[in-house]
């Protein structure tokens, strides 16, 4: 096993061991170098935003002054400036106004009081008992990502809530900074001296440092990127990279992909920015890269479980199974319930020599259809035809079953894939004269190579088969008279047989 996937491992095993807390594995372990199906879509990360003072620069101002000392970024104009992508007609004066009213809240519940618990509440205050702010799940909606209309909706999910409330502080010059977690962010008041964390997807409930270091299960790192105080350029660094998961989700890969590498570039420590350029590069099949991307994810942060899932299918998807299944075993090892890799693993380890593949990563190029080769004589002997046929029901009786093939002593074999809807025990019915083969993968199903004289052989195969596309294999032969062969698929949770044309397909241009 390679050292990255080795460490991984180990790392897993610590994290896995009762009472064991994985800290200094996560600190010490070696960088995953990068090794080598459609990938699967992970969920991006929701981190912070933007405020607004035309004095300070937004987004795309330079990075640092002439002295080398970054320059100040305004949250909410950064946000606004994104937004306008999406929102052409955006309406800046009326956002400015709301957030101005805002603003205004804060300073009527706070009045002259110097609690930093009063202070640091008000922010929640506003948005959700004054404001009546709604938390949402939904990441990939940009209408709940953009703050011109969060703040019309009154409605968005942790990084645009976090927008609203951070530019507020930033308009106020109150010490309130964005935290990062895995997948998540909140806002949190850091004086110096006190430093309390709020919750925005729970109406700000204050969470405690500890609580924070807990939900990363031991692998927090001092130099970690995650429970750090985000500055505003950082935070509009996060808004990009969920514009670009935004636009993944609905397919625009360019956009997407211009989005999620400047993310990387403007924040090379964030793990989910590399994790989903590694979804997109897997998803345009370029899987080098891709691994490269998910490999240096997990090197910022082991425990990214999304990031181990398609680092697998992008090794599984470039031919390197041995590679995947060792990173299914790490996946499994610090989540055994997870489902998708418990779904992978076993049509991977079904299928390692007959090379199955899950439904969500079919083979390239699939066509309706198996290809069909015809031969002279009933042990393939002489190729006379190839084509593609929709389903395996002939009674070609005593003609010749295609142009150039004898009507007698002829041989047929079909090959491409089955695709299989869902785990269960499937049957394999057959009506055959003459002879008749089935494989799924490398398993035989059927096997009746013999003559049936004058009426035909009926019979049946079963094969356990998990959800995904299997390789098939069908061979018949006809020594003479009547020629016919029907194959029907019916599955242990099913009454009726499936319909088997439309789950038979080959790869377009393969032979």
């Amino acid at each position: 096993m390679p050292p990255a996937r080795a460490t991984r491992l180990l790392l897993a095993l610590a994290l896995a061991l009762p009472g064991a807390s994985g800290a200094a594995c996560a600190q010490d372990a070696a960088p995953p170098t990068p090794d080598g199906e459609r990938v699967a879509s992970a969920r991006a990360t929701g981190d912070s935003a933007i405020a607004a003072a035309p004095a300070v620069p937004a987004l795309d101002a330079p990075a640092a002054t002439s002295d080398g000392v970054p320059a100040p970024v305004d949250l909410f104009e950064a946000a606004l400036e994104l937004a306008r992508r999406d929102h052409p007609e955006l309406d800046a004066d009326a956002a400015r106004t709301h957030l101005a009213r805002l603003v205004a809240l804060w300073r009527a519940r706070v009045g002259d009081d110097p609690s930093p618990a009063v202070r640091a509440r008000a922010f929640a205050d506003v948005l959700f008992v004054d404001e009546r702010f709604v938390a949402v799940d939904a990441v990939d909606d940009p209408e709940a990502l953009h703050v011109d209309s969060v703040l019309r909706e009154r409605r968005g999910y942790c990084l645009s809530l976090a927008v609203v409330a951070l530019s507020m502080a930033q308009r106020l010059d109150e010490p309130l900074f964005a935290v990062a977690l895995p997948n998540h962010v909140l806002v949190r008041w850091d004086d110096g001296s006190t430093r309390i964390a709020l919750e925005l997807l729970r109406g700000g409930e204050v969470v405690s440092d500890d609580a924070l270091r807990d939900s990363l299960g031991g692998l927090w790192r001092a130099d970690s990127f995650y429970l750090r105080d985000l500055r505003p350029r950082e935070v509009a660094a996060l808004l990009v990279h969920n514009r670009g998961f935004t636009e993944l989700a609905r397919g625009d890969l360019d956009a997407a992909e211009a989005d999620l590498r400047r993310a990387v570039r403007e924040l090379p420590e964030l793990p989910e920015a590399h994790r989903n350029l590694g979804v997109l590069l897997g998803e345009r099949r370029r899987f080098d890269e891709a691994i490269a991307e998910c490999s240096r994810a997990l090197q910022l942060f082991p425990g990214d479980l999304d990031a181990l899932l398609n680092l697998a299918l992008c090794e599984h998807a470039s031919g390197d199974a041995a590679a995947a299944l060792d990173d299914l075993d790490v996946l499994l090892l610090l989540d055994p319930s997870h489902a998708r890799g418990r779904e992978l693993e076993l049509a991977w380890r079904a299928g390692a020599a007959g090379a199955a593949r899950p439904l969500d990563d079919p083979p390239d190029g699939l066509r309706p259809g198996l290809r069909g080769t015809y031969f002279a004589g009933t042990a393939f002997e002489r190729e006379r035809r190839t084509q593609v046929d929709a389903d395996l029901d002939f009674d070609w009786k005593r003609d010749a079953p295609a142009p150039g093939v004898p009507a007698d002593r002829f041989s047929a074999r079909w090959t491409g894939w089955l695709r299989v809807p869902t785990t269960a025990t499937y049957t394999f019915f057959v009506v055959a004269n003459d002879g008749v083969r089935i494989r799924v993968g490398d398993a035989s199903v059927v096997d009746h190579w013999q003559d049936a004289g004058y009426t035909s052989w009926t019979g049946a195969g079963d094969a356990h088969l998990v959800a995904g596309f299997h390789p098939i294999t069908v061979e018949f032969y006809d020594e003479s008279d009547n020629a016919r062969l029907v194959v029907l698929l019916g599955a242990d949770d099913r009454e009726r047989p499936l319909p088997l044309r439309e789950l038979l397909f080959h790869e377009d241009g393969k032979r």
